[in-house]
Formats: C-alpha cells, sequence, structure tokens
C-alpha cells in the first residue's frame, strides 16, 4: 500500500476528531480557513465547505519539488471513517467514483 507523500493536510474548522486522528499518524494538519501556503488535500464535511478558502496561495506551484503537478485534492469527510480518509489520502483519490 502506498505511503501518504502529502506534506500539508487543510482540514475544515469543526473537524477536531480528524486533525487529531491524522496528527497522530504523522500528518501536518492545518486549518485550511487560516492558511495561506500550499496544501496538498482539503478534508470539508457535507456541502458546508467555502470552496472559496481554497486560494492561489494554496495551490502547489509546478516548479516546487516533490509538489510539481500536484492539485489540492478534496475529500467529503461526510459518512467517512477515518480509516477510509487515510485511504483516500494515500491512494490520492476516491477508488471508485462510478
Amino acid at each position: 500500500m502506498p505511503e501518504v507523500v502529502f506534506i500539508v493536510i487543510g482540514v475544515q474548522n469543526g473537524l477536531n476528531e480528524i486533525k487529531d486522528a491524522l496528527r497522530l499518524k504523522g500528518i501536518e494538519v492545518v486549518d485550511v480557513e487560516n492558511y495561506n501556503y500550499p496544501i496538498d488535500a482539503v478534508i470539508y464535511e457535507g456541502n458546508s465547505f467555502q470552496i472559496s478558502y481554497v486560494s492561489t496561495n494554496n495551490m502547489p506551484e509546478a516548479t516546487m519539488g516533490s509538489r510539481s503537478n500536484y492539485g489540492v485534492l478534496m475529500i467529503n469527510s461526510l459518512g467517512k471513517s477515518i480509516a477510509q480518509i487515510e485511504e483516500m489520502l494515500k491512494m490520492r483519490g476516491y477508488s471508485h467514483l462510478f
């Protein structure tokens, strides 16, 4: 199974259980609403997340080494376990969209 290669995960305010669980796994977690530097994924819940929190400041530049060619993975945590979220981070996506 691939290792988590993301450098910074932005998590929506209020999802403290997810933040704590990811930090215990050694993943760097920031509050996406207040973080103005590149992030590799956003974890939010339901449809209450304001996409405007993800700005060009959060997008990795093409020249940023290991971040090159990454976008920002968006994970809706609604109805998902910590294990499922971690798997999505490892796979860098949802396994079955169709």
